[in-house]
């Protein structure tokens, strides 16, 4: 692609993001409740989590995270900060685990003790979102499930505290994955996506998998409480992989709308937008 063709087609991906980021904002409410705020206070924004969240890649600059860590200038937690006024402080790293052994870089815990090192994470932080769990699900799925949910509750719970002691004000929340598969009884995915054909795959042992994840994620919420950002109301299967070319929140794992994405089976660069904009109008929900 020339550099004048991407750049066409990225700002028609921003567009259509603004769209689909109002109709966000309507539903936001219903995943945190609170009050609506006149003024946003200012201060540190710290976002903690994976490839999700990091999301760097060929078609978008990247920059070293706090972490150290490539970030690209697009993701999720630079559309969060810009609509809400605070300062990204973006620990995010790809392959980041939540009980999985790891690099300090690329574990939770690793991010947290990072950021209060640093001085991100403190007094002056206003939120905190943590994007994790994937990579756990994968790397560790050869543990029995209850195994998996434990561990991975027992270490979000312990890394929200060491937050809460850090800032026992700031808001923390949990982001929920996107859609891979459908609620239906097919439960399909569109893993292909290319030029317009992105043909329906019964996946029901995917949907098991993913479901399994999204309660213990949830599980993890409840019992650090903090909050849940339930994002599968809002990337359904037929938004994210398996929407049309421009507009699809996620990459298909064999996508041909290279110009909207980074990685393949993670948010587009919409994607990145609608989210921000989803976790965004959440925080503004609590003041």
């Amino acid at each position: 692609f020339s550099t004048k063709r991407f750049l066409i087609m990225k700002n028609n991906v921003v567009r259509r993001a603004a769209a689909s980021a109002a109709a966000a904002s309507a539903l936001a409410a219903s995943l945190l409740t609170g009050g609506v705020a006149n003024a946003l206070p200012t201060g540190n924004y710290v976002a903690f989590g994976d490839s999700f969240a990091a999301n760097p890649g060929q078609s978008d600059p990247a920059v070293p995270g706090r972490g150290g860590c490539p970030i690209s200038v697009s993701n999720i937690g630079s559309h969060v900060a810009r609509e809400t006024g605070l300062e990204l402080h973006d620990y995010s790293c790809n392959g980041t685990t939540a009980f999985m052994p790891t690099q300090p870089q690329k574990s939770l815990m690793g991010q947290v003790d990072n950021a209060i090192a640093q001085g991100s994470l403190g007094p002056a932080t206003q939120l905190v979102t943590i994007y994790v769990g994937a990579n756990d699900a994968m790397q560790g799925a050869v543990l029995p499930m209850p195994v998996q949910d434990d561990l991975y509750t027992t270490n979000v719970v312990a890394a929200v505290q060491k937050i809460k002691a850090a800032n026992p004000t700031a808001r923390v929340m949990l982001i929920g994955y996107p859609a891979f598969t459908s609620n239906d009884p097919t439960h399909y995915a569109c893993p292909v996506n290319a030029a317009g054909f992105a043909p329906h795959i019964p996946a029901a042992g995917m949907h098991q998998f993913e479901m399994a994840l999204q309660n213990r994620q949830e599980r993890a919420a409840n019992e650090s409480g903090i909050g849940f950002v339930n994002m599968k109301n809002i990337a359904n299967i037929d938004v994210a992989m398996c929407g049309p070319d421009g507009e699809r929140q996620v990459s298909a794992i064999l996508d041909t709308d290279v110009a909207s994405y980074n990685m393949t089976n993670h948010p587009t660069f919409h994607g990145s937008a609608v989210t921000g904009t989803t976790i965004a109008n959440v925080y503004k929900s609590t003041f």
